[in-house]
């Protein structure tokens, strides 16, 4: 659902902020043992480690309790069950699970490499530790009448978590990674009346639509709206053919693309203007699908991995690993379900 990510992101963004570990370099010189150093400590510094995990446990709880008080307990609750939701929302939800669990998983792999875990270990803890949130957001959604428990979105955290996994165990390092991007979209002020019932004038606009659905400010638009999020696999070409492609910088990447555009509800093109409302006295609005289709849209696209650049500081080192969640505005090729073919000479 998504209502999770800007949760997950603040507080595992916090995390590695700290944590995220140093590239190592032929001239670099042995780790510190300094508990605030930002770099990874060479064996197991007990007092870091129990530093993160008392740090990772009261952050964990705090976020459990906080979303449950200020979003499950406003809806009514029942006994545990499952919800197919593939179908909704031209699949972008789906997206943002596969986004959210793999940098929880790197966020996480970062920590325990601070506390001087060996790398192995620190791989499988933060797949462990990615879907240990991502299910217990599940499980609230389990119980939840207005949703339930999702098998696609386990699907989904799954994919992420173990992406990351087989990157770190396979290659020791990430050659693939999933990033986001996202811009304002701007609707039209016309007037939407209800389809029913008949008489009512309670009209809405498609920008309050979106506000009610998707939220207003900045975490909501990255990480919320799925009109105007595109989700990104990252590839960094040098990485995989080294030896044949000295000529291309260590840091550029291609990636590639998901968005979608006019979705206004989970699936079709009607709506409640209030979702607990029962009965014939709801007001139904209902969008004209030949003038708001809904659209896949799909890109390609070149990037920058930060964590490439060859930056001396180590903090500023330390917060480009912990950005490289962000993807980099640049020309864009974009194609659409719909037999679009688009130029952006810069999309973001």
């Amino acid at each position: 659902m998504p209502r999770i990510f800007p949760l997950c992101f603040l507080l595992l963004l916090a995390v590695s902020l700290r944590a995220q570990p140093v590239p190592p370099t032929q001239n670099s010189t042995p780790k510190t043992q300094n508990f605030f150093s930002l770099q990874p400590a060479d064996s197991l510094h007990k007092p870091r480690l129990w530093a993160g995990l008392a740090t990772g446990t009261v952050l964990y709880g705090a976020a459990m309790i906080s979303l449950h008080n200020d979003w499950y307990a406003n809806y009514p609750s029942k006994t545990f069950h499952t919800f197919n939701d593939l179908g909704e929302w031209n699949q972008m939800d789906k997206m943002g699970h596969w986004l959210m669990s793999y940098n929880e998983s790197r966020w996480i792999f970062a920590g325990a490499r601070w506390t001087g875990i060996k790398p192995r270990t620190s791989a499988w803890l933060g797949f462990a530790g990615s879907q240990l949130i991502m299910t217990s957001l599940e499980m609230f959604d389990g119980f939840s009448s207005q949703w339930g428990f999702s098998w696609s979105d386990m699907g989904f955290n799954m994919l992420g978590s173990g992406m990351f996994l087989a990157q770190e165990l396979g290659w020791g390092e990430q050659r693939i990674t999933m990033k986001m991007s996202a811009w304002p979209n701007s609707y039209p002020a016309e007037r939407i009346y209800p389809v029913s019932p008949a008489g009512s004038d309670g009209w809405t606009t498609l920008q309050q639509r979106s506000n009610a659905l998707y939220g207003t400010g900045p975490v909501s638009l990255f990480l919320k709206n799925y009109n105007a999020l595109t989700v990104w696999a990252s590839v960094n070409p040098r990485a995989f053919f080294q030896e044949r492609a000295t000529w291309l910088p260590r840091w550029l990447n291609v990636a590639v693309g998901m968005g979608a555009d006019n979705i206004f509800v989970g699936e079709g093109y009607e709506w409640k203007g209030n979702r607990n409302c029962e009965g014939p006295d709801c007001d139904i609005y209902r969008l004209d699908p030949a003038k708001y289709p809904r659209t896949r849209q799909f890109y390609l696209s070149l990037d920058i991995d930060l964590t490439r650049l060859g930056i001396r500081n180590r903090f500023l080192r330390t917060l480009a690993g912990a950005i490289n969640i962000i993807k980099i505005p640049a020309p864009t090729l974009e194609f659409t379900d719909r037999g679009d073919l688009r130029f952006h000479p810069l999309f973001f």
